[in-house]
């Protein structure tokens, strides 16, 4: 077993990512015929030139030479281009707030890519990840991060940041992908016929107009304020990839999501790092409105080599470079498919405190404690000094007064400086919500929560910070503070 004082050794520095694998270019394959107008038109001759009986045969073979060189016309190939860019503010305090910026390709693979915009009100950018920045005034410069820098036709990545502001923090208005502006369709490319310099006294004939190619249609994506509780995807549960220490739970099929995935990192109740059985179904049903859950524990409970009964909030924070390589690895079916700066941790009783320790890591953008919370006497080694280190907003939910964690878990809440939720259900007990008759109602409160704080979603938000939401459900009180 890890000794208590080995946890915080674990714990990643918040601005050290893991290493990343790179995807490969994305080349054409050998087979493929290139279509008109994807590298360039064929040329056109025209063998209509008049013969004279007087023309030597070598003067007819001239002029048909000379002919050909008039009409051959060569366009010039010309990339199509196009963008859309979804800008959230995922959460916001006094003098500061969180963003995620999506980025979908509309026109042809990017293999690099620089995205600019311009804040309205002097925002300044603090931290961002999964890529690299720069600001002159208002102006933004984001580039790729080595790991994100190919975005195929229809494809997407994201990232994240936290910035300062003063006053108020509008949303920028227009952004730009490779110098080209974003307006959510494809610029149509325009190429001007260079013609060669010979002469011909003959004209050529003005060939037949040939139809315009239907443009292909755009993919359909998820629209963005679809309430993720709505969604009700196949789950597919799974080891992960190269490691027995997590569980994987998906949906089935990524691209029926029709946009990147939140990543949910999960700690299991009694810190239970080999057997995670008891959590399926509650996870089993957040996997199902499009998120990725990674569990620590190993997919049949198998001994993994990690000591269960003691936090180790590592785990969590090392799930998260699980996801980012994953993201990064050609053939995963999570390939180039999570939004990673759209990442939360959570965690059931022992796990919850593994949770909210992890979610110290600047990667994380908001955090969920069920039954939870750290102890006044700093049991396993955490004072709840820990909970000023919080930087995102927080959900705590507790069963009532028969939950063995209904004290802690208040003055959790009380004490934590950030946007918080407590959310109460008298009847739920210690496990109410995670196997029990609350399972539905207190993992739909976690689902309105994370889609809240990650995706900016104003259904959500009505959810669970209004009065005819979770706080009108039978049995449940509903605290909130800072939002």
């Amino acid at each position: 077993m890890l000794a208590v004082r080995d946890v915080n050794a674990h714990i990643r520095h918040p601005r050290r990512l893991p290493e990343r694998w790179p995807p490969p270019a994305r080349t054409r394959s050998s087979g493929e015929t290139p279509q008109l107008g994807e590298w360039e038109k064929p040329v056109r001759h025209d063998s209509s030139i008049r013969r004279r009986s007087s023309l030597t045969a070598a003067a007819v073979a001239a002029l048909l030479t000379a002919g050909a060189g008039v009409a051959g016309v060569h366009v010039a190939s010309a990339a199509t281009a196009g963008c859309q860019v979804t800008y959230t503010v995922t959460s916001e305090w006094p003098g500061g707030f969180g963003a995620s910026v999506g980025i979908q390709n509309l026109g042809d693979p990017v293999n690099g890519w620089r995205l600019t915009w311009s804040f309205p009100a002097g925002q300044t950018i603090t931290q961002l990840w999964n890529g690299t920045h720069t600001q002159s005034g208002s102006q933004v410069t984001v580039t790729n991060a080595s790991y994100n820098g190919a975005i195929p036709t229809g494809g997407s990545v994201a990232f994240g940041f936290n910035g300062s502001f003063s006053g108020s923090n509008p949303k920028p208005t227009s952004f730009a992908l490779n110098g080209v502006t974003c307006t959510g369709g494809v610029a149509s490319p325009t190429a001007s016929p260079s013609q060669s310099p010979s002469q011909s006294p003959t004209p050529s004939p003005s060939p037949s107009p040939s139809p315009s190619p239907s443009p292909s249609p755009t993919p359909s994506a998820t629209p963005p304020d679809r309430p993720m509780i709505n969604n009700n995807f196949p789950v597919t549960r799974e080891g992960a990839y190269g490691t027995n220490r997590y569980t994987v739970f998906r949906p089935s099929n990524p691209s029926a999501v029709g946009r990147p995935m939140p990543v949910l990192v999960f700690g299991n109740g009694a810190c239970a790092h080999t057997n995670g059985s008891e959590v399926v179904q509650a996870l089993t049903f957040i996997a199902a409105r499009g998120f990725v859950v990674v569990d620590t524990a190993s997919v049949d409970g198998s001994p993994n080599g990690v000591n269960s009964g003691s936090p180790i909030p590592s785990l969590l924070t090392d799930a998260i470079g699980w996801a980012e390589r994953e993201n990064a690895r050609s053939g995963s079916p999570l390939y180039q498919r999570l939004d990673l700066s759209r990442v939360a941790t959570a965690g059931h009783s022992c796990g919850g405190l593994e949770a909210l320790i992890a979610g110290q890591d600047q990667r994380v953008d908001s955090v969920v404690s069920l039954d939870s919370g750290l102890f006044a006497d700093g049991s396993f080694g955490y004072s709840r000094s820990e909970l000023s280190k919080l930087h995102t907003p927080v959900m705590f939910l507790d069963g009532g007064p028969s939950d063995i964690a209904y004290d802690n878990t208040r003055a959790n809440y009380d004490l934590v400086r950030v946007p918080a939720v407590l959310a109460e259900q008298a009847q739920a007990g210690h496990t109410g919500f995670i196997f029990g008759a609350q399972m539905t109602d207190g993992m739909t409160a976690v689902v309105q929560f994370l889609d809240m704080t990650l995706n900016g979603n104003a259904t959500a938000r009505s959810y669970i910070l209004g009065s005819s939401g979770l706080a009108a459900k039978a049995q449940w009180t509903v605290r909130s503070k800072n939002f």
